[in-house]
């Protein structure tokens, strides 16, 4: 999902959850397959239709590039005036998208190259959302270390991401650099205005 689609998509995150019953929509997102069969089920778990919404939301930006556009779609019939809202923010988040190489730019050679901190991992665990797994499995980690971290910190989400990013650094040494990261999280549509906050910190 292009970086436009994810600000229209926190703009809008609380009046989408109090104004769209997702249950009507997410069934398309299923059948475009957008949506897999797992996160089905997790979004018609929750007991509440607000919270159906937000877990969707929460993993839509990782579904693709084809994401925004088949949710938009989704709403043309049931909510059509939330289309409408879609397409007046997706204008707006044009007309304000930041250079696409800004996030190239925004990091030094220097930094790049240098192996993260951990207290920059840890900024960047808490700002991360579904996207880290499969950023971690670019980066080298197996199914079953995601497990282990998952394991160790049952209750905990950012600790979860962190230790999963500490095993990185340890498994590769010198060679678990900040440029490195960058690509994986670049790969995963991770948002880059955390990445460029986060690592041109330093210099």
């Amino acid at each position: 999902m292009e970086e436009r689609h994810r600000r229209v998509l926190r703009r809008l995150r609380m009046e989408l959850a109090a104004r769209l019953r997702v249950d009507l929509v997410v069934q398309y997102l299923y059948q475009e397959g957008v949506v897999s069969p797992s996160l089905l089920e997790e979004i018609q778990a929750e007991p509440v239709s607000a919270r159906r919404t937000l877990k969707l939301l929460d993993h839509l930006p990782s579904r693709g590039p084809r994401a925004f556009a088949a949710f938009a779609e989704s709403l043309r019939e049931e909510f059509p005036w939330l289309r409408r809202r879609l397409e007046e923010e997706e204008e707006r988040a044009e007309e304000t998208a930041p250079p696409a190489d800004e996030l190239h730019l925004a990091i030094s050679d220097h930094i790049l190259n240098s192996v993260p901190a951990d207290k920059q991992l840890n900024q960047l665990s808490s700002q991360l959302g579904p996207e880290w797994e499969s950023a971690v499995v670019d980066l080298g980690l197996k199914e079953s270390d995601i497990y282990r971290c998952k394991m160790n910190h049952q209750y905990n989400v950012q600790a979860q991401i962190l230790a999963a990013f500490v095993l990185w650094k340890q498994r590769l040494g010198k060679r678990a650099t900040v440029r490195s990261l960058r690509d994986s999280l670049i790969s995963v549509e991770a948002d880059s205005s955390v990445i460029g906050k986060i690592f041109q910190q330093k210099d």
